[in-house]
């Protein structure tokens, strides 16, 4: 039974093609990330990224360095892991620390990557994928009607076929967007992300007008603490709702299925890493609700490992692991897109590659 042997962390930075704008005014302009490096005694690594938000998690680059140094590291030097249990046990002790989402699930991923490859497994055997291929959809910002239209232009060019498109800007010249998308790009699908902006009193009518003209679903349509008023838009609402920030942790999630607010859960396996993400991923099965992955804006590291998730069978939705094809990065270990989907086995390969790349570097 390997023991983790060596915990470190580095700073992680790329550069965007085009700042990532969401919300009401919120923007991404680089991915200022954090890299985690699990050694075990038999030599394993696993190498994970943490994503830094701090409008949402209220962690930055300079938090998660400090709380894997001081305070999430030295507790687990010298546990054993031998299956995925025991690292989802190791991971729980550290709910004793609050919050620090992106922190601690990135150090849970890199725990199970490092045993994975002890093991002699591939990452998507580990977790248990069932199908081929994950089917990819991709993040487009707020903007103007030609700045949207653009940015779907670039990734249906790149082979993405699903596309999450945000709004609360300007509902009125968004919901035209929506109409042009439709029109110009017919082999597409689309849904929307209003990142809880809009309003309880009209979201509902707003919905359903988006769900005819073909937008499949609405993530996080109210702010978070209006429990009661999300739970009447799922009632009066046609398109189904998407889950995120309302659901960060296993306890957010009880909450919203005993208060019906959601359909689909968008699981972030950079938030909730892979143990959480796996109970959560359950539970889902268990109230029959749909699920998707999502990937925090991750570099080509994360989007990787997010994929491997998504290849569980229970993953029913297009998954978020494309974010990388909008970064400065060195992309050459990326698996080709292929009918909008990446197969797992090319997934394998780069994730290899990509560890191999990178072991170095923290």
């Amino acid at each position: 039974m390997p023991k983790i042997v060596r915990i470190d962390a580095a700073p992680y930075n790329i550069p965007l093609k085009n700042p990532l704008t969401w919300g009401g005014g919120h923007e991404l302009r680089q991915l200022q990330h954090v890299l985690i490096r699990v050694e075990l005694a038999d030599g394993a690594l696993g190498i994970a990224e943490a994503t830094p938000r701090p409008s949402i998690y209220g962690e930055t680059q300079a938090s998660i360095l400090h709380i894997v140094d001081e305070q999430l590291a030295p507790p687990l030097l010298g546990a054993e892991i031998d299956s995925f249990a025991s690292v989802a046990a190791i991971s729980a002790r550290l709910a004793l620390i609050k919050n620090n989402n992106t922190a601690k699930g990135a150090l849970d991923m890199a725990l199970h990557q490092a045993l994975s490859m002890s093991q002699g497994r591939g990452l998507t055997s580990y977790l248990g994928a069932a199908r081929e291929r994950v089917l990819l959809s991709a993040i487009v910002s707020t903007g103007s009607p030609e700045a949207v239209m653009a940015e779907v232009g670039v990734a249906y060019d790149a082979g993405l076929r699903v596309f999450k498109v945000k709004i609360g800007k300007d509902i009125a010249a968004e919901i035209e967007t929506c109409r042009r998308l439709i029109e110009q790009y017919p082999a597409a699908q689309f849904y929307v992300d209003a990142n809880e902006t809009l309003d309880s009193g009209s979201a509902a009518a707003l919905l359903n007008q988006l769900q005819e003209l073909g937008m499949l679903y609405c993530e996080e349509a109210l702010p978070i603490h209006l429990l009661r008023e999300r739970r009447q838009l799922r009632r009066d609402c046609r398109m189904p709702i998407i889950a995120d920030d309302s659901a960060f942790t296993m306890e957010d999630l009880e909450r919203e299925i005993a208060f019906e607010t959601f359909d689909i859960l968008n699981i972030k396996t950079a938030r909730t890493g892979f143990s959480g993400s796996m109970r959560m991923l359950d539970r889902c099965v268990e109230a029959g609700l749909d699920v998707m992955v999502g990937s925090q804006a991750s570099s080509l590291l994360g989007c990787l490992q997010a994929a491997a998730f998504a290849g569980r069978a229970a993953v029913t939705c297009a998954s978020e692991c494309s974010f990388y094809l909008k970064t400065e990065a060195d992309l050459s270990f990326a698996p080709p897109i292929i009918d909008g989907c990446l197969r797992l086995s090319d997934v394998e390969r780069s994730l290899v590659r990509q560890q191999e790349a990178l072991k170095d570097f923290v």
